[in-house]
């Protein structure tokens, strides 16, 4: 597997592991992301403003994600601590397609974000989730994230977690 960068003709391709992505999370009996959020547009905005990623196998386009490089506003508030101060970036809507669920891709994934922000001086990674989003808060605690406390994103407070290199 392999992370590069999103290409415009590509969006529909990424919306669609955000649907799949919803309809997993709906299943399990909870909403990662509102209804009105993301949209396709949010991810042509990701794609235009160069945050949004494809991860891609022998199958071709099987996940996606938004990785920022900087500032996140809605993190400059937490109810908790940050583990550093340093420059960061942040993970955001990160989904695979119904067909790449399991197999350790998800391991991979963040194995190739990590790489990604070392290969850019960037040594601290943030990343919030749903309190019900039991799946993602293991994945992240594996990864070596630590839960730092609660921000208030997408209209709610969101349980918040950080790496370090």
């Amino acid at each position: 597997m392999e992370l590069r960068e999103a290409k415009a003709n590509e969006a529909e391709i990424c919306y669609q592991c955000i649907e799949d992505a919803r309809a997993y999370h709906k299943s399990l009996g909870f909403e990662q992301w509102r209804p009105d959020y993301p949209t396709r547009e949010t991810i042509l905005e990701d794609i235009a403003q160069n945050m949004g990623y494809t991860f891609v196998d022998e199958q071709g386009i099987i996940g996606y994600c938004c990785i920022i490089i900087g500032d996140e506003p809605a993190y400059r508030q937490i109810e908790g601590a940050w583990k550093t101060n340093s420059p960061y970036a942040v993970i955001h809507r990160m989904a695979f397609n119904k067909k790449a669920r399991g197999g350790g891709r998800s391991k991979k994934a963040f194995e190739l974000i990590k790489e990604l922000c070392l290969s850019k001086h960037i040594h601290a990674i943030r990343v919030d989730t749903q309190d019900e989003n039991k799946v993602m808060q293991h994945i992240l605690v594996r990864e070596g994230f630590a839960y730092c406390g609660l921000i208030q994103f997408g209209g709610g407070p969101k349980l918040a977690y950080e790496w370090d290199s």
